[in-house]
Parts: structure tokens; C-alpha cells; sequence
């Protein structure tokens, strides 16, 4: 069944009481809720204790005139957003512009026609309806993603045990792998890479909802971001076996930075190059400066983003496709946790095409974080 819609509640501001019975009598015909008050005080006091869907104002009137009316009304928290047309019988420009900087919505010129009054009242109760209407769906909407925040969140958090619980036993196996066969020994560093991917994206889901929050600020230290990056290339590639893990040390940068942030957004951006690359080809890890900013970059050989993809990809739980039969996925957690923590530091991320196939993904670090020197 649809529900039934009450009639809208009109408040009528005149001194006059003739156009008071006119403009009553037109919105009562139109099915609206008439509440007809002769002042400024009147009109304030009746909207305080019920709150109409629409004020037709008028300007001129003795004691308060229909613009600090409208000013206090806008001065309510309560009473701001009802839509105020004004009632006037002044032709003068400035007179109209004023009635919109005070907050109006429209102005009826007097003499009144009764078209011109119900298509202005139509109007502005239907924008009213539609503003109402979406507020509350924002609202929905804004409950509905926090459920899913808090559900990511519980079982992102019930997930961590018993990956720590895996890989120390994962780890334990590893100390002591002499009699494993070397196919054994490849399952189980292919079960230590999973695990450890595994809980990178249970911590990237975290930290995603914390640095959205403000809540997870980078500590900063000078660390040299060669010396960070050569350290994820050797841990990635004691797991990675297909791929050539390269790096490109252009000279000895040293940048003020959360060393942990740092190295989880070069890891995750080598898994994506990873993800995205076929076995046997090289992937490229290169350090320098560019217009003094630190500048650290991650290229690969495979199929590319598209251009319609390269913001997209870096928003949480984007997923994208590409042109043609080669499908460009991302879960979207991994890069938009590298965005955040980028955009933390004062920096910025993004990807361009590595000719003459590939992607090349970069970051940079603002230029008060950063001295360079030259090797001798």
C-alpha cells in the first residue's frame, strides 16, 4: 500500500489582511495546510512550534521587515533549511537581489496571479520533497557503510589470530625443512607467501578505515628510501620466484617518513605488479628525485591500466576491467591503503603507461621531507 501524504504546511506572512484571505484561499484549493500569521514576531513563533514546509514572506511590515524575518530564521539551526519565498511589491534590482543574500529561495510580485503563486508554491514544496528525501536516503547510506565498516572490521580483527598462529607455525616448519623434498620445500614457501599476502590485506583493511579517520599518523625518522626499498625487493623476492625484482638507485635519498608506512606501500605496490604480470618478466624499482621531491616508482611489463581506470583503482574496493579480452582487477584495498598513507606524508600517488607495455606506479614525498645527496 502507499503510504498516505499529509498535506504541506504553508506559513503566510502579511500585514494586509486581504492578501491574507487571498493567498489562504489558493493554497487551501491547491490541498495545503494554511497557517496565516500578520507579523514578523508571529511568523518566528509559529515556525518555533511547528516547523512549516514552506514561508511565503512579505517584505514590507511594520516592526520587522520580511528580511530580518527571513535572517533569523536562517539563524536557527532548526528553521534554516525551510524555503522562504517573498512576497513584494517592489520592482527595484537591489530589493530582489537582497531578498536572495538573506536566504530566499524565490520572490511573487504584487499585485498577485494566481498562476504565478501556485506554480512558485508547487515548485518549491516538490524541491523541498526531493531535498528531504535525499537527506534521509544519505542517511541510510551513511548507516548502512558504517555496518559494513564495523562487520570489516570484526572480522578483519577475528582473522588475525589464527594467521599469527599460521605462520609461526608456517615459520617453525621452515627452521627446520632439511628433510622436506624440494617440491615440499617450494609448497611451503608458496604457503609462507599466502599466509603473509593474507595478513598484509587483514592489516590494509584496518589501516584504511584509520587513515580515513586520522587516526594512524606516520612517525617520522630520516631513513633512506634506497635502503627501504632494497629491503622489500629481497623479502619479495625470496618468495617471488618467475618475475625479476630489479632496483634503480638513482643516488642516496634520505626522506623523513614512516619506515613501516613506507615499506608496506612499496609492497603492495610490487604484489599488484606482481598480480598483473606474466611470469618471466622484470619489474623495476627506482629511487631518485624529480623538481627536489623524493620520488620512488614501480614499473612492470604487463597488460597496463587503462586511462579510464587510474583513479579508480586507487579507491576502496574498487574493481575495474580493461578494454579487450586482457582484465585489469583490483580489489582496491592494497592501492587505496598506498594512497592514504601516501597522502599522509604530505605526498602524492599515482600510475602512468611504461612504454612499451606496463604501468608504472609512483610516489613522491613533499620537498621539506627530503635531502639528497650527490655519491661521490
Amino acid at each position: 500500500m502507499t503510504a498516505i501524504q499529509a498535506p504541506a504546511s504553508v506559513l503566510v506572512v502579511d500585514d494586509t489582511p486581504d492578501n491574507l484571505r487571498l493567498l489562504t484561499g489558493v493554497l487551501e484549493q491547491m490541498g495545503h495546510e494554511v497557517r496565516p500569521v500578520r507579523s514578523g514576531s508571529q511568523a518566528l513563533s509559529a515556525a518555533r512550534h511547528a516547523r512549516p514546509d514552506l514561508v511565503l514572506l512579505d517584505v514590507n511590515m511594520p516592526e520587522m521587515d520580511g528580511y530580518e524575518v527571513c535572517g533569523r530564521l536562517k539563524a536557527d539551526p532548526q528553521l534554516k533549511d525551510i524555503p522562504v519565498i517573498f512576497l513584494t511589491a517592489l520592482s527595484d534590482i537591489a530589493d530582489k537581489v537582497k531578498a536572495f543574500e538573506v536566504g530566499g529561495v524565490d520572490y511573487i510580485t504584487k499585485p498577485f496571479h494566481i498562476e504565478e503563486v501556485q506554480a512558485r508554491v508547487r515548485t518549491h514544496l516538490a524541491l523541498r520533497s526531493a531535498a528531504l528525501e535525499l537527506s534521509r536516503s544519505y542517511a541510510k547510506l551513511q548507516k548502512l557503510e558504517q555496518l559494513r565498516e564495523d562487520l570489516v572490521d570484526m572480522m578483519v580483527h577475528d582473522m588475525r589470530s589464527p594467521l599469527a598462529v599460521l605462520t609461526g607455525h608456517l615459520e617453525f616448519l621452515k627452521s627446520d625443512c632439511e628433510s622436506l623434498s624440494p617440491e615440499g620445500a617450494a609448497d611451503l614457501q608458496a604457503a609462507m607467501h599466502g599466509a603473509r599476502v593474507v595478513a598484509r590485506m587483514a592489516n590494509d583493511l584496518l589501516d584504511v578505515s584509520r587513515l580515513e579517520e586520522g587516526k594512524l599518523l606516520p612517525k617520522l625518522a630520516e631513513h633512506d628510501l634506497g635502503g627501504l626499498a632494497d629491503k622489500v625487493r629481497s623479502s619479495m623476492r625470496s618468495f617471488e620466484r618467475g618475475r625479476t625484482i630489479d632496483l634503480e638507485v638513482e643516488s642516496p635519498t634520505v626522506a623523513a617518513c614512516d619506515s613501516g608506512l613506507v615499506e608496506r606501500v612499496l609492497e603492495n605496490l610490487v604484489t599488484n605488479a606482481i598480480k598483473h604480470t606474466p611470469p618471466g618478466t622484470v619489474i623495476t624499482i627506482a629511487v631518485g628525485s624529480r623538481a627536489q621531491r623524493a620520488r620512488v616508482t614501480v614499473s612492470d611489463q604487463g597488460a597496463g591500466v587503462p586511462i579510464e581506470a587510474r583513479q579508480k583503482i586507487f579507491e576502496k574496493f574498487g574493481v575495474l576491467s580493461a578494454r579487450n579480452q586482457d582484465r585489469y582487477h583490483s580489489a582496491g584495498v592494497g592501492l587505496a591503503f598506498c594512497k592514504l598513507a601516501v597522502e599522509a606524508h604530505g605526498g602524492t600517488i599515482g600510475v602512468e603507461p611504461h612504454e612499451p607495455q606496463g604501468s608504472t606506479f609512483w610516489f613522491e614525498l613533499p620537498s621539506n621531507a627530503l635531502t639528497a645527496t650527490t655519491s661521490s
